[in-house]
């Protein structure tokens, strides 16, 4: 028989105020985006005022109660809207004299092109989507290839060349041959191979090889908005003859203040709402000052544990750099592994070496001779210095870049130096080796 009973349940949870919640939120949040969070949070709340300081001479405004000088309408500096490459290709297309069918077709391909010019969709799958024929998606491939760049819309490398050369009026001879059939020989720049295959002289094969090289193979850069992205370092490194010193950037460093004019009105126009109202926003004005704060000495604490660890990245650049992890700072300041991971989420510092994102110090380590690690970041970039400085007519191999290493101390295999270098977009030493 089913009844009712009393029962005591002990259990133990953490929960989550809305208060830690913003605190977390704060801390997480780069100089920027916390200025912005701050000015909204003042718009909202009577009782705060935040002050701007400027790096230009204008005169400091307050936001909130405390009223101030106008800023400067940001929307006078703010640059026009450019094109982008969908639309200049549509302003083309809008020219022809093709049936609107085509002219959807061709439109919806032009506004699936990637970055560097090519269609990577499928023409079966695009006809599925459009509910439209093979002869009809040919046509409109071929109207949107007719367009400027010479080689948009290209499906692979091959096909992109081959538009460029086709419309040229006076292209080297041969060059359409080699990137019909010989690419791959192109890449290595074996000369001699396209020379015997084709049944031509060596010189007119390298004249077409070096007339290949000159096309662009990334056609849609021509036609694609680049806005400059402008970063602000939240931290700044600056290195002296006894150290260095740390010290946060102006954007993290808001000045924050509740105003007592509220207060003052309550008082005068006593209720028991209006006490509560106010009292309510006082009290969070002063936790936000508190966060705010706590970002500041949180901050401050773990960047300048990360430039402990880098000492030798402060004085030697890149090559200095030693392997370093979450786990390693946050036992240095006995924090959590995830306050740390926060704290450095989204933010960068301007070092004497460049400005760098706080993660960018974060890497895994590389067995060394003494015994020791070595960043990966490091052996990459020294990767690269043997690289830059090698003979290009008989480049490093591999092998000949592990030895290299080795004689440094680096312990590295084979395959690791070849991820690495593929890591940094960097051909094999048959693509880089000089055969002209």
């Amino acid at each position: 028989m089913l009844g009712y009973q009393l029962v005591q349940d002990q259990r133990l949870k953490l929960a989550i105020t809305p208060e830690l919640k913003q605190s977390i939120h704060i801390l997480s949040l780069p100089g920027d985006e916390l200025l912005q969070y701050l000015q909204e949070q003042a718009t909202e709340n009577p009782v705060l005022e935040l002050e701007i300081r400027r790096e230009t001479p204008v005169t400091d405004a307050k936001i909130g109660r405390g009223g101030g000088s106008p800023p400067m309408d940001p929307f006078l500096n703010a640059a026009c809207r450019q094109d982008t490459m969908e639309e200049k290709l549509l302003s083309q297309l809008r020219l022809l004299s093709i049936p609107p069918a085509v002219f959807k077709a061709a439109a919806y391909m032009a506004g699936n092109l990637n970055d560097d010019g090519y269609l990577d969709v499928p023409l079966a799958e695009i006809g599925k989507r459009l509910n439209v024929g093979e002869p009809l998606l040919e046509l409109a491939l071929e109207k949107l290839q007719s367009l400027e760049p010479a080689g948009i819309a290209g499906r692979d490398l091959r096909e992109c060349l081959r538009l460029q050369i086709v419309r040229d009026p006076k292209p080297v001879p041969f060059a359409l041959d080699v990137v019909e059939g010989y690419m791959q020989d192109a890449a290595s720049g074996n000369v001699g191979r396209i020379a015997s295959e084709l049944r031509i002289t060596k010189e007119q094969a390298a004249r077409a090889l070096q007339y290949i090289r000159s096309l662009n193979p990334r056609p849609g850069t021509a036609l694609g908005v680049f806005e400059p992205q402008f970063i602000v370092p939240d931290a700044v490194v600056e290195r002296h003859a006894e150290g260095f010193t740390v010290s946060l950037h102006r954007s993290s460093l808001p000045r924050l203040s509740i105003s007592d004019e509220y207060r003052l009105w309550a008082k005068k126009h006593p209720s028991a709402e209006a006490m509560s109202y106010v009292n309510r926003c006082v009290k969070s004005a002063a936790w936000l000052v508190r966060c705010v704060e706590m970002r500041k000495a949180t901050l401050l604490k773990v960047v300048h544990a990360m430039m402990e660890e880098q000492r030798e990245f402060v004085s030697d650049g890149v090559k200095g750099l030693r392997p370093m992890t979450l786990n390693k700072i946050s036992q240095k300041l006995n924090m959590h592994e995830s306050t740390v991971s926060r704290a450095v989420n989204g933010k960068f510092a301007l070092t004497p070496h460049g400005v760098f994102p706080l993660k960018y110090f974060f890497a895994a380590g590389v067995a060394s001779g003494d015994g020791g690690l070595a960043s990966s970041r490091m052996v990459k970039a020294r990767i690269k210095e043997m690289i830059d400085a090698e003979d290009k007519s008989r480049p490093y191999s591999d092998q000949n870049i592990t030895d290299l290493l080795a004689l440094e101390g680096i312990r590295l295999s084979r395959r690791a130096v070849a991820k690495y270098r593929e890591e940094l977009r960097i051909m094999s030493s048959s693509g880089r080796k000089n055969k002209i």
